[in-house]
């Protein structure tokens, strides 16, 4: 990587077009930042700073040769700098980093967002059929330097936070540096530091909320719930942690954390003489279709030494009906293994009964917010019973999740669900306060599933 570093600074400095106001390294970091100090100074021109990335380089190198990735880079160069006509300045920071300055005379904000967003797509396109094998996407943060007295290194900043607003997101090409959207960046980028700090002290927990089988009065399963502590002790809420962790991919470590946690608990029960009920984990889209999950959970069942009925996995109705091509082979996979899988929030994709008909599933749980909308009125109650009876003749095990009052608890079970999952019996409870009040005197010899 360091000789190609080494072609590409050649190369930079010796292409024709702009090649006069193109730098690269730390020295050049310098030189550009003066050039553009000096043309803000001069206000000959209305400048837009360029932050540019593209995702998956490396893979290039990886699949097709240091060679093919020296061409990308020597492109970029040419295409967005050296024979970009509006380019005044530019510097190449990395293997596939860059910052550019562009004059933008007579030019709004959204005549430019239009002109580098045309400007990718066709970048895109022509990379797309050169290396097929690697998706590839350009990031480009802009800031419009508007303000003479900032410093040219913050205003480099700026477009750079605007730049890294916008990673991971394939539906956008450029952003416009603001303090909303990077303020966001930024604390999405606390979060995620602090999820990977709780991590690593032992911070993440699971709550346990129980099913409670009315018809026989005691917990027959629960709901594993993710909960993370700050370094005070306190509870930040999921709300505030799980959406950026979707955001940035590491979801799926915490998928893979809450599974780990959760055969780890039921060994302990287990090792204390208990027999415990099963308990679900929601797994995320991105987990449940990306390779290595079967073989995670077999090699977690391995370690802890569980029953596969023990542990079971939660995956959102919308995903199912979105994925379930992507998803069949690895849900077929586990359940031949003994793992059963439960379709959560049935009702918030309202898929049709086709559909859910085809689901290989084992459990439906019923969306707390749909279901208490339908129990509101006569139409909504008969619709409910109608599911309700259609999906025990096809052998699905329900859940009604979101119960809270006597009311809603007569009306479901009186349709036939029996499962019942809710504050009207219980909020969800650390794991210890969870074994005192479902377990307490339960030992394998007298309590049975």
């Amino acid at each position: 990587m360091i000789l190609a570093y080494l072609r590409h600074v050649i190369y930079f400095k010796k292409r024709g077009g702009h090649m006069e106001n193109c730098y690269l390294g730390m020295a050049g970091h310098n030189v550009f930042n003066n050039k553009v100090k000096d043309i803000i100074h001069k206000n000959e021109h209305s400048v837009v700073l360029l932050a540019l990335d593209i995702s998956n380089f490396k893979y290039i190198n990886d699949f097709y040769g240091m060679d093919e990735g020296d061409k990308v880079m020597q492109d970029i160069a040419d295409y967005y700098f050296i024979n970009e006509p509006l380019c005044l300045a530019a510097h190449g920071i990395g293997f596939d980093q860059f910052r550019g300055a562009y004059n933008v005379d007579g030019m709004t904000q959204e005549d430019v967002v239009s002109y580098i967003t045309k400007k990718n797509e066709r970048f895109e396109a022509e990379l797309s059929e050169r290396y097929p094998l690697v998706y590839q996407h350009v990031y480009v943060g802009l800031y419009f330097y508007n303000n003479p007295g900032l410093d040219v290194r913050m205003a480099v900043d700026r477009a750079n936070l605007a730049k890294k607003s916008t990673k991971g997101r394939f539906d956008i090409h450029c952003c416009i540096y603001s303090e909303d959207n990077c303020n966001e960046y930024l604390e999405h980028m606390d979060m995620s530091n602090e999820f990977v700090h709780a991590y690593n002290e032992n911070r993440i927990e699971i709550f346990l909320q129980p099913k409670i089988s009315v018809s026989e009065g005691k917990a027959v399963g629960a709901e594993a719930l993710v909960r993370m502590r700050n370094k005070e002790g306190e509870l930040i809420p999921p709300v505030r942690f799980v959406p950026v962790l979707e955001h940035t991919g590491m979801i799926e470590k915490l998928d893979d954390i809450m599974l780990d946690k959760t055969f780890a608990f039921q060994r302990e029960c287990i090792n204390n003489g208990i027999r415990p009920v099963p308990i679900s984990v929601n797994i995320s889209r991105q987990r449940f279709t990306s390779d290595g999950l079967l073989g995670y959970v077999m090699e977690l069942q391995q370690k802890y030494d569980i029953d596969a009925s023990l542990v079971e996995l939660e995956i959102l109705e919308t995903t199912f009906i979105d994925a379930l091509d992507a998803m069949t082979d690895a849900i077929n996979a586990l359940r031949k293994q003994g793992f059963r899988i439960n379709v959560d929030d049935f009702g918030s994709g309202y898929s049709s009964l086709n559909q859910i008909a085809n689901i290989p599933a084992d459990v439906i749980k019923f969306d707390r917010v749909f279901a208490s909308r339908s129990l509101k009125n006569d139409k909504g109650r008969q619709v409910i019973k109608s599911l309700i009876q259609m999906l025990k003749m096809v052998n699905y095990e329900l859940v009604f999740e979101g119960v809270e009052t006597k009311e809603e608890l007569d009306t479901v079970v009186s349709y036939g669900c029996d499962v019942i999952q809710g504050f009207y019996f219980d909020k969800p409870l650390p794991t210890k306060e969870f074994i005192q009040k479902y377990y307490k005197g339960s030992r394998e010899s007298t309590y049975g599933t």
